[in-house]
């Protein structure tokens, strides 16, 4: 959550207990299109899976340091109805996978191909460690009763001098309940996992059976494991127990039959949902109050999603079906905000767009209007980058560059007025050397003018990529494609045909519908550059 809202352009503060022992420190950090005895197929997860993967890789670069591994899995049936199983769900699907034969020629599993392990432990500790350097974490133990002050002029922690727009409660499992969410999260599970030493098992790929076994580090003679996980949803401690343990090392004889060495035997509670969701959104009572839970043991996939789904709510931003897919969201005093999530009417994509902008562009930077239009965009660049900043304002015809002339004289501003076409003129501006903060495109015909003059598919194509290149690190292109005109479709396919075909590791997008329910609504599309700029996370709650 405060990576998201570090990206975001705000200031977070993280407050942790610094528990040694908690279901995070311990977890596997398992990926996985497939989960389950029953083979149960995770919902939306090739795009989870893309959200995920970007995060964490952004995330590596900010630290140096790997904490995704991409690999390979094996989901060896359990059941001799188990092909009969992965035939039925599997068939059908965009799960990526191939099939596991023994020497028989029998179908024995299968490897699917679009999974990954994170490094939970590792990933914790480093950011800790690199939040803690710039003086954005603090470790305490606070009562959200008694140490955290609410009320209309926002956040307070008078112990640890710590004043605040809102806070987000990211606690997981507690025995102590919070007063602000009490029923969250409302289906926790106990879970234990042993560390094995095994010294003929040479399988590196994590092999799911009933059990997973999970590569954790090699010696000369052998090699070490995590076996999990049990689930306990009665006894919600953090101690081991015998049967816990008898019951995966039981487990470990479907994959192998070499009897292992446990090295070390843990436990945790899973913060899961009944829904099998994670949870996030406002306190009912409370505009600054906010909770992000519920992970359960998708946590590794589904955090990033969730932490962009809720940044984007306090921000304003809709949530996007994607997101509705794989989250729940609670309602709340911001019911105004979650409505416009689930209506039907048109959403006002220029208002997210300049959201978007103004979260990112600062007084004295470089943006560029690509499509002038009547100069309201223009005017929202060059008053948020002021007298010190540039701002330049493109369109391919005369009317445009005199209205937005005529309007930013109005608001007393100025900027660099250009004639003609913005594939031409950014080329142009590239060529000059310009790096910029911000690009915004309106796509479509002028308000009021000649609708026969609009943009076209492949003038745009050139000119969001002379956009997207042109960007600094931590920028944004924002473009409103217009569908409802006949060159609209079309135009707006190209769009997001290019999109599609970006690099992740140098890019973040996303996509915005004006009204899910009409194909000729309007679309926003956003192409974010990753940032390579410090860092703030979240604990127990995180300070915003």
């Amino acid at each position: 959550m405060a990576w998201t809202l570090h990206w975001a352009g705000r200031q977070v503060m993280i407050v942790d207990r610094g528990e040694p022992i908690t279901a995070s420190r311990i977890a596997a950090g398992l990926i996985t299109p497939v989960t389950g005895q029953r083979m149960a197929l995770t919902t939306g997860y090739k795009e989870s899976f893309r959200h995920a993967a970007a995060f964490y890789r952004r995330v590596e670069r900010e630290l140096n340091c790997q904490v995704l591994n991409e690999k390979p899995a094996v989901r060896q049936f359990v059941k001799d109805d188990g092909q009969h199983a992965f035939e039925k769900k599997l068939c059908g699907s965009d799960v990526r996978f191939s099939t596991l034969k023994d020497d028989a020629g029998r179908v024995t599993g299968i490897e699917l191909r679009d999974a990954a392990r994170l490094n939970v432990p590792k990933f914790l500790e480093q950011t800790r460690q690199y939040f803690a350097s710039l003086g954005r974490y603090q470790q305490a133990e606070l009562n959200p009763d008694t140490d955290i002050v609410i009320n209309d002029k926002g956040v307070f922690v008078a112990r640890l001098d710590i004043r605040c727009a809102c806070v987000v409660f990211c606690q997981g499992y507690q025995p102590i309940r919070n007063r602000w969410f009490p029923t969250i999260p409302d289906g926790p599970a106990k879970g234990e996992i042993l560390r094995v030493r095994l010294s003929d098992y040479t399988e590196d790929r994590v092999v799911h059976q009933g059990i997973w076994l999970v590569p954790d580090g090699l010696e000369a003679d052998a090699a070490f494991y995590l076996l999990g996980a049990t689930y306990d949803r009665v006894n919600l401690n953090n101690e081991p127990t015998t049967v816990g343990r008898e019951e995966l090392v039981s487990g470990l004889q479907q994959i192998t039959a070499e009897t292992p060495i446990v090295m070390d035997h843990v436990a945790a509670v899973r913060a899961g949902m009944k829904r099998r969701k994670p949870i996030i959104g406002p306190h009912p009572d409370s505009d600054c109050v906010f909770v992000l839970n519920g992970l359960g043991s998708r946590g590794a996939l589904l955090a990033p999603v969730a932490a962009q789904a809720l940044t984007d709510l306090i921000f304003g931003a809709p949530i996007t079906s994607d997101q509705h897919d794989v989250i729940d969201v609670l309602p709340g005093k911001l019911d105004s905000r979650l409505a416009a999530t689930h209506s039907t009417r048109p959403k006002s994509l220029t208002q997210l767009a300049h959201n978007v902008i103004r979260r990112i562009v600062q007084p004295g930077d470089t943006v560029i209007d690509a499509t002038a239009g009547n100069g309201n965009d223009t005017q929202m660049l060059a008053t948020l980058v002021g007298a010190a900043g540039r701002t330049i304002a493109l369109d391919v015809q005369q009317s445009a560059i005199d209205s937005t002339a005529n309007r930013l004289a109005k608001a007393g501003l100025t900027a660099d007025l250009r004639l003609g076409d913005h594939a031409r003129e950014l080329a142009s501006l590239q060529a000059s050397g310009i790096r910029v903060k911000a690009v915004m495109f309106n796509l479509g015909y002028l308000p009021g003018s000649d609708k026969q003059i609009t943009t076209s598919g492949n003038s745009t194509l050139a000119a969001v990529q002379i956009a997207s290149d042109i960007l600094l690190p931590g920028g944004a292109v924002t473009m409103i494609a217009y569908r409802g005109h006949t060159a609209g479709p079309a135009e707006a396919a190209i769009v997001e045909q290019w999109i599609a075909e970006l690099p992740t590791d140098r890019f973040e997008t996303s996509r915005i519908e004006g009204d899910a329910t009409q194909a000729t609504s309007p679309v926003l599309f956003v192409v974010r550059s990753v940032s390579c700029g410090s860092i703030a996370g979240a604990g127990q709650f995180a300070a915003l």
